[in-house]
């Protein structure tokens, strides 16, 4: 028996819902390509402006392309400007950043750079050379100070420049790495912490094992080296770790890079960060959600100052107080509320100053009780 014939009198074509089926896979296939391939673009180039080293060759850098997000981020600005005034009838004012205190930062860099210092330097357990400068007190002492600079440090005691004098006069010798990335360090990856915990462990066993038993180190960083002492704190630290100063550190690599995307960028989470998630994992071998600061205070027991500025627009204070809610170690907070980002010790020196002295004081020479706290594993 020939093919039946349908009611029309024609011939019915047996497969012509899989016809139909294949054209629409094509299309959904061709569509996926046209949609995928520029959200691939761009977090690629979100990917190379954030997280390399050498990030010139990212079309992000170019001048015409700064220049159309300079003018978008201005729009925006104006906007979130008139919103505010219509909202509460004055616009919110910005604190005190860097540039207001160029003078106070190259006097104390300067300073640091005419020191007698040691250039020391070691291998990451991933096989990069890192460098730091170790800067002895004038007089015997067993008290240790290793500061972790900022994403992107400009100088290797930029952000510690209003502060290096000061923790020297105080009577500590400090070690002043360069992360990974940065300065005479290798690396063609900035990991943002994930990687950088386990560089400052090994720094925090070199001075251990240089000092002995009986000293006190501290460990203090400001921005992502905040976060890389916070992360650190989630390895198991040598029993001389006294205590964390964390001055504005954010809660983890995600969590900066959805507020930074909305707000300098204008751009959504989704799909553009998870394709440059994927992306960094492929090329750096780490992920933005690999680690967090939360994480490590859940089971962190080393006592803790968190600072942060009022007015830090760049890691909001709020990621400070996410920290200090998870610390289930001794604990305090202060915010410099007229300071933006990483400033606070420059915009309230004195009030700055009187913290950190009272916390180091309290938690040195053996007044911690080592019998009440643990190191996580």
């Amino acid at each position: 028996m020939k093919g039946k014939k349908s009611m029309g009198g024609k011939k019915r074509d047996m497969y012509a819902p899989e016809k139909k089926t294949a054209i629409r896979v094509k299309l959904l296939g061709m569509a996926a390509v046209f949609v995928t391939l520029p959200v691939y673009g761009i977090s690629n180039e979100l990917f190379k402006l954030a997280a390399c080293r050498d990030n010139s060759s990212s079309m992000l850098q170019n001048e015409k392309v700064k220049k159309i997000a300079e003018d978008i981020n201005g729009i925006a600005a104006e906007r979130k400007r008139k919103r505010e005034e219509k909202g509460r009838g004055k616009r919110k004012e910005a604190g005190l950043g860097f540039a207001d205190f160029t003078h106070e930062l190259e006097e104390g860099r300067d300073w640091f750079q005419a020191q007698e210092k040691e250039h020391i330097t070691m291998v990451s357990y991933d096989g990069l050379r890192l460098a730091a400068y170790y800067l002895p007190a004038e007089q015997e002492s067993d008290k240790v100070l290793i500061l972790m600079h900022g994403y992107r440090n400009k100088g290797i005691v930029w952000d510690f420049a209003s502060l290096v004098k000061f923790y020297h006069e105080m009577g500590y010798h400090l070690l002043v790495p360069h992360q990974r990335a940065h300065g005479e360090s290798e690396g063609k990856y900035i990991c943002f912490g994930v990687k950088e915990r386990y560089d400052l462990l090994q720094w925090t066993k070199y001075i251990a094992g240089r000092f002995g038993e009986k000293c006190n180190i501290f460990l203090s960083g400001i921005s992502m080296g905040a976060s890389t002492v916070l992360m650190a704190a989630g390895l198991k630290l040598p029993e001389q770790v006294k205590g964390l100063i964390a001055d504005c550190g954010y809660t983890s690599p995600w969590d900066i890079f959805v507020h930074v995307l909305a707000k300098d960028c204008h751009l959504p989470k989704f799909p553009l960060l998870y394709a440059a998630d994927y992306i960094c994992r492929m090329k750096a071998g780490f992920h933005f959600q690999e680690c967090s600061t939360v994480e490590s205070m859940h089971v962190n027991r080393i006592p803790v100052l968190f600072i942060h500025g009022g007015k830090d627009d760049f890691v909001p204070a709020e990621m400070s107080r996410i920290n200090y809610e998870a610390c289930r170690a001794e604990k305090d907070i202060f915010i410099a509320e007229r300071a933006a980002h990483g400033t606070s010790n420059l915009v309230e020196p004195e009030a700055y100053r009187k913290k950190v002295v009272e916390f180091v004081e309290k938690w040195s020479d053996g007044n911690k009780k080592t019998d009440t706290f643990y190191r996580a594993d």
